[in-house]
């Protein structure tokens, strides 16, 4: 998954949030040491914890013992239940009725 890089755009938004002051402290006394501004150093710091988030959520991981489970099913899938079939052919008669449909 790509990364936001701070500053890759000139196209911005304005962002307005409460935080506890010692925390604004702590951001602007930070910003301070990398020789950024409290706009830089929070913008980096929100795209840094965004792209953190959204990579955790974005992979699956399993233990040996599920993927090799995972592995076995895909490999070797089990019969179609008549419920499964039934709705197959719902499926394929709606699909009929309404070729131009988004499928």
């Amino acid at each position: 998954m790509p990364t936001v890089e701070a500053k890759e755009t000139t196209d911005y938004a304005r962002l307005n949030c409460r935080v506890n002051v010692r925390i604004k402290q702590r951001a602007e006394e930070a910003a301070s040491l990398l020789g950024q501004s409290i706009t830089d150093f929070t913008e980096l710091a929100i795209a840094e914890k965004a792209d953190a988030v959204l990579a955790q959520h974005d992979r699956i991981i399993l233990s040996e013992r599920d993927f090799a489970r995972f592995v076995e099913l895909i490999e070797k899938p089990a019969a179609p239940t008549e419920k499964l079939r039934a709705a197959a052919q719902e499926y394929k008669r709606l699909k009929a009725e309404n070729p131009g449909g988004n499928w």
